[in-house]
């Protein structure tokens, strides 16, 4: 191959469906009664909130307050920082394909699983190296 030429390659990356507002809310319902299933991911997860067609688990973290320091986003109560905690990406309406990604150091998303909406809630509250 020469200089000039470039290697080229398909990538398959679907993207989420289109929800209603009110399929939005029955999802959101039905992914907080799953996570009050699981007691590591109650205890750790504080919000949930659905942007683009993603689940966002948000936890809080305890920031050690330096005179010095100069943090991106407002801390809550002024000592806790939002912090992002885990991602699941509806890739169906009914459910029944959906990814758990994590949030990696550079600020992009890896996804560790695929399944169903439950199985990737299951798999994060037993993913002890990644969540």
């Amino acid at each position: 191959m020469s200089k000039k030429q470039s290697q080229k390659m398909w990538v398959y990356k679907p993207s989420p469906p289109k929800f209603t507002a009110e399929a939005k809310e029955k999802i959101l319902i039905k992914i907080k009664e799953i996570i009050a299933e699981h007691p590591k991911l109650s205890s750790k997860v504080s919000k949930i909130e659905m942007r683009a067609n993603r689940i966002y688990l948000y936890e809080l973290i305890e920031q050690f307050e330096q005179e010095s320091a100069v943090y991106i986003k407002p801390l809550i109560d002024g000592k806790y920082l939002e912090y992002p905690y885990a991602r699941l990406t509806l890739l169906d309406t009914q459910d029944k394909k959906c990814t758990a990604d994590f949030q990696r150091h550079n600020n992009q998303w890896m996804t560790l699983y695929t399944g169903t909406l439950s199985e990737c809630i299951s798999s994060i509250e037993d993913d002890d190296a990644w969540f």
